[in-house]
């Protein structure tokens, strides 16, 4: 029989699993921008112009990534409650389900 708390925690699972991912994708790509900036403090002496190019190029394009993966995980955070009482709302009204979630 399904029941009011396991609809919500298949819901509180999904939410979970989705703010899960973007921090795992924010934490990988601060953790390659952290290596790369190591790196090019240790060869910044003996760099060509190309490679510090390609550093340069390689910092905004991850400086972008973290921004976005930071905002979408805001994002996130801030809808989940919202979207887990419309859902919520939505399965009471349902006359098909009001007997089992009753």
């Amino acid at each position: 029989q399904l029941s009011l708390r396991r609809v919500r925690e298949a819901v509180v699972s999904t939410q979970s699993t989705g703010a899960n991912l973007i921090q795992g994708r924010f934490e990988k790509e601060t953790q390659q921008l952290q290596w790369k900036q190591n790196w090019y403090q240790q060869n910044q002496t003996t760099m060509t112009k190309e490679e510090e190019e390609q550093y340069v190029s390689f910092c905004s394009e991850a400086m972008f990534k973290i921004h976005i993966l930071e905002e979408r995980l805001n994002r996130h955070k801030e809808l989940a409650p919202q979207k887990y009482v419309a859902l919520e709302a939505k399965l009471m009204a349902d006359a098909r389900l009001s007997e089992l979630l009753s």
